[in-house]
């Protein structure tokens, strides 16, 4: 592999050009121009979003290659800085999905958009199923929280229905797992069943309305492809997953032991719900097209000093697309989502090849390609590192890292799983900071990016942001943040404009090199907590 047989040739070559930048007490400092200068240019309207596989990513991606260079970075990827994604988008071909339910002497119709939503599938264009319906309570087999809903069911070669969301019983990072639709599919597939169908609840609702969803049921599917020609999150046997509104859910419990609105009444007392067959066959047939989508992700390293350590790595992640450009012409510019990310990440190499002194384990910069896709170029990476898996020890992720105001205090996701977390409160006080805790749990936003892809490979794992307490006792760093998911967030205007902070840019970055430099000069490799959840359930011993 190219990787390797440069990294003993170029390690001292990259000792010897390096230059020493200045230092205070904690470490070296960070230039907030080169920051400057770099989400200027990846949040630019020449980039238009920078859109997975798009000609603006691919010079966002070609810019970045080009900053690993000038920095001293060795190429990581599987063709010089790259590792090209393969990626399958599918779309409606023409035609709309279709759902009938057949009962006892009745046919029930269901109108997608109204009663039903649907994806393009990736992993069909033809699609067809006939099968009984059986309905499994949320869906979930927790076994350590004593939840198993398909207890005493028989759901082999059946449509399983299932409740969206989780009990409230399940603490929320947990539940977040055990929750999600790709997680209750496997479980559902493992027990036999070729589909499932997701019923809309009133909690659901309130928090954003079926109405929301149906206004994209014309959305493309995006998905990574294996080296099998498989989409990476196909579950194959399993029909893709449909979500039916409240008022549609309850006509498949006609005729059932129970109504959809017991059910409901039942889990506002607290209580379980527990599963049955139902009366019911569904139908369901879908037609999509499929179309080809290359784009890379940008992978370099800086070498490892020591000859026992230098074969482990540590990662810097963090996303290089964002939206894109919308056929209005609108263009969602994505400064702190996530222009920022990746100019920090660059930054943070800087300073380590500036040090004069390459950390004892090496180190991986990856900016990854289709993150607002659904964490996909991380996933794909993960899958396929270009590095062994076994010798990644720690992942260090920076996404939307909130550069608003100079700023007290840090957050770490994940922080309370790994010694980790350890790592990064040594750091912020260092730096004169403190680490404070996650101030959104409801949020769950430990398995919301890239990083949990690492996790779900057992790497110890962690996601920095800036923390909600200014430096400044008249900024209150709390609104300012709200005030930004609510009027920039996926929005045109994250623009470069004068909401970045480039004191803040430049005290982050300085965080984040003294977080890398503790992981990587350590005489240990970082571990998860003894009893840890995702530590357990992901463990790669």
């Amino acid at each position: 592999m190219r990787v390797k047989s440069l990294l003993g040739a170029l390690s001292m070559a990259l000792l010897v050009a390096c230059t020493t930048s200045s230092f205070n007490a904690a470490g070296p400092v960070a230039d907030s121009d080169y920051i400057r200068r770099d989400i200027n240019y990846l949040a630019s309207a020449e980039l238009e979003g920078r859109d997975t596989g798009s000609e603006g990513y691919l010079k966002a991606a070609q810019y970045v290659a080009g900053q690993f260079a000038k920095i001293g970075l060795i190429p990581a990827g599987n063709q010089g800085y790259f590792q090209e994604v393969p990626f399958r988008s599918a779309s409606w071909n023409g035609d709309e999905p279709t759902l009938v339910l057949q009962g006892r002497g009745d046919k029930i119709d269901m109108r997608f958009g109204e009663d039903f939503l649907a994806s393009p599938s990736a992993l069909s264009e033809h699609s067809q199923i006939k099968a009984q319906l059986v309905f499994v309570g949320y869906g979930i087999e927790a076994p350590g929280y004593g939840i198993d809903d398909y207890a005493s069911l028989d759901v082999k070669g059946k449509i399983v229905v299932m409740l969206a969301g989780r009990p409230k019983s399940l603490p929320s990072e947990v539940g977040a797992h055990y929750s999600s639709p790709s997680t209750k599919r496997q479980v559902a597939a493992k027990h036999g069943a070729v589909g499932s169908i997701r019923l809309y609840t009133p909690e659901r609702e309130k928090r954003r309305p079926f109405d929301y969803y149906a206004e994209h049921r014309f959305d493309d599917t995006f998905d990574w492809v294996k080296n099998n020609d498989m989409p990476g999150r196909a579950i194959p046997g399993m029909y893709p997953g449909v979500m039916l509104s409240i008022a549609a859910g309850s006509k498949l419990f006609n005729g059932a032991e129970r109504s959809l609105e017991n059910i409901f009444a039942d889990i506002e007392q607290g209580k379980t719900p527990k599963g049955f067959p139902l009366d019911y066959r569904a139908r369901l047939t879908s037609s999509s097209k499929h179309k080809r989508v290359v784009s890379p992700n940008v992978v370099a390293v800086l070498p490892g000093s020591d000859p026992l350590l230098k074969d482990e790595y540590v990662v810097f992640s963090a996303h290089l697309d964002h939206i894109g450009k919308k056929e209005s012409g609108e263009v969602f510019y994505g400064a702190q989502d996530n222009a920022a990310g990746i100019a920090v990440m660059l930054e943070t190499a800087r300073l380590f090849v500036e040090s004069g002194q390459n950390p004892r384990r090496s180190l991986l910069f990856v900016a990854v390609t289709a993150e607002e896709k659904g964490l996909l170029g991380s996933d794909y990476f993960a899958e396929y590192p270009t590095v062994p898996l076994q010798s990644i020890v720690a992942n260090i992720n920076l996404d939307m890292p909130m550069l608003l105001y100079p700023f007290r205090d840090i957050i770490a996701f994940g922080a309370e799983h790994s010694s980790l977390g350890q790592v990064v409160e040594q750091a912020a006080h260092r730096s004169g900071l403190k680490l404070s805790p996650d101030p959104m749990p409801e949020e769950v936003i430990f398995v919301r990016s890239d990083h949990y892809n690492f996790v779900r490979r057992g790497v110890p794992s962690i996601y920095l942001i800036t923390g909600r307490e200014a430096k400044d006792p008249k900024v209150d760093g709390t609104a300012a943040q709200m005030s930004f998911f609510r009027e920039r967030y996926h929005k045109s205007g994250d623009v470069a404009d004068k909401q970045i902070n480039y004191e803040a840019a430049k005290q982050f970055t300085e965080v984040n090199y003294l977080v890398a430099r503790q992981v990587a000069d350590a005489d240990s490799q970082p571990y998860w907590y003894e009893g840890d959840f995702f530590g357990d359930l992901f463990s790669r011993r």
